[in-house]
C-alpha cells in the first residue's frame, strides 16, 4: 500500500524547530521573570512581566502542534513532567531546609511546614489524561506523596518547638510533645497506606460485581432482565459511591480522585446505556473500563486491611 505524501504544511507543524522554539521562548521568560524579580525598578518590572507572559502564550502556540502528533506514549511522559517537576522541588527544598539545621531551625521548620502546608492547598495536581491507565501508579503517588508531606509538617513542627524560648524546667513535657507529634505521625502515616489498601480491595470487588451483573443481563433470558437490570443498577451504585471518593483522604474538599469526575461520569453513562441496551457495544466498552479498574487495584488488594 503506498502512503500519501504528507504536505508541507503538515510537515511544517510536526517540524522539530517548534519543541526547540518553545523551550527557547519558555528559558527565555524565566530569565527575564529573575530579573524582574531582583529589579527595583517599576518600570522595567511591568514591561519585563509582558514580555514573559507573551513569550508563554508564544510557546505554547507554537508547541501544541507538535504535542498533539506525538505517540500516546509521548503524551503520557509530557503529561507527567509537572508531577515530576513537583516531586524534585519538594526535594530541593527538603534538602534546602536541612541544611539550615542545627544553627537555624526556625528557618528549617517553617520551609519544612510550608511544603505540608502547600500539599494540602492542593499542590500539583495528578494528571488527569490517561487516567485509567494510569490509576495504579496513581494509588501508589498519592499515598507516597501525602506521607512525604505530613514528614515534612511534622519535621518542621518539632524543629519550631524545639526552639521555642521555653524555661529548661519545661524540658520533658517539651520532649513529651515532640514524641507524641511523632507517634501520631507513624499512625496517620500507617492509616494512609491502609485507607489506599481498602479502596482498591472495594474498588476490585464492585467492578467485579458490575462485571457480572452486565455479563448476566446481556446473556440472560429476556424474562428475567427486569431483576437482572435492578441488580445491576444497585451494582453500579455501589461502585459509583466507591468512586467518589479521595484516593489518600477521607475529605472531600482535599485530596486526590479515584479517576476524574468527567471520566467518571463517562462511565456512568457507558454503564447506564450497557444496562438499558443488554448486548449492545457500549456493553463490550463498560466491560473493558471496568477491567482495567480491576487491573490497576490488583497489587493494592487486601481484604483485611
Amino acid at each position: 500500500m503506498m502512503h500519501e505524501p504528507v504536505s508541507s504544511w503538515a510537515a511544517a507543524h510536526l517540524a522539530p524547530w517548534r519543541l526547540w522554539a518553545g523551550a527557547t521562548s519558555t528559558g527565555v521568560a524565566v530569565v527575564l521573570t529573575v530579573v524582574a524579580l531582583g529589579s527595583a525598578s517599576p518600570t522595567l518590572f511591568g514591561c519585563s512581566a509582558v514580555l514573559s507572559a507573551l513569550l508563554l502564550l508564544g510557546s505554547y502556540w507554537v508547541v501544541k502542534p507538535w504535542f498533539v502528533a506525538r505517540s500516546e506514549t509521548w503524551h503520557r511522559v509530557i503529561t507527567f513532567v509537572p508531577m515530576t517537576a513537583y516531586v524534585a522541588a519538594i526535594g530541593l527544598v527538603v534538602m534546602a531546609a536541612f541544611t539550615f539545621l542545627p544553627g537555624q531551625p526556625i528557618v528549617a521548620g517553617l520551609a519544612l511546614v510550608m511544603i505540608w502546608v502547600f500539599h494540602v492547598g492542593g499542590g500539583v495536581r495528578q494528571p488527569t489524561s490517561f487516567a485509567y491507565e494510569r490509576l495504579r501508579g496513581r494509588l501508589t503517588w498519592t499515598a507516597a506523596l501525602q506521607v512525604a508531606a505530613m514528614c515534612c509538617g511534622t519535621v518542621g513542627l518539632v524543629c519550631l518547638i524545639r526552639d521555642l524560648p521555653i524555661p529548661g524546667r519545661y524540658a520533658p513535657a517539651v520532649f513529651a510533645t515532640c514524641l507524641s507529634v511523632v507517634v501520631g505521625l507513624v499512625v496517620a502515616s500507617s492509616k494512609v497506606f491502609a485507607r489506599v489498601r481498602k479502596l482498591a480491595t472495594e474498588l476490585d470487588d464492585r467492578a467485579q460485581k458490575m462485571e457480572r451483573c452486565l455479563d448476566r443481563l446481556s446473556r440472560g433470558a429476556v424474562a428475567d432482565r427486569s431483576q437482572l437490570r435492578y441488580a445491576a443498577e444497585d451494582a453500579w451504585d455501589a461502585l459509583n459511591r466507591t468512586l467518589s471518593n479521595k484516593v489518600e483522604t477521607g475529605f472531600h474538599q482535599y485530596g486526590t480522585f479515584v479517576i476524574p469526575s468527567e471520566m467518571r461520569k463517562a462511565l456512568a453513562s457507558l454503564v447506564v446505556e450497557a444496562i438499558n441496551n443488554p448486548g449492545a457495544p457500549s456493553y463490550r466498552d463498560a466491560i473493558a473500563k471496568l477491567s482495567m479498574l480491576r487491573t490497576a487495584c490488583q497489587a493494592k488488594i487486601d481484604t483485611v486491611a
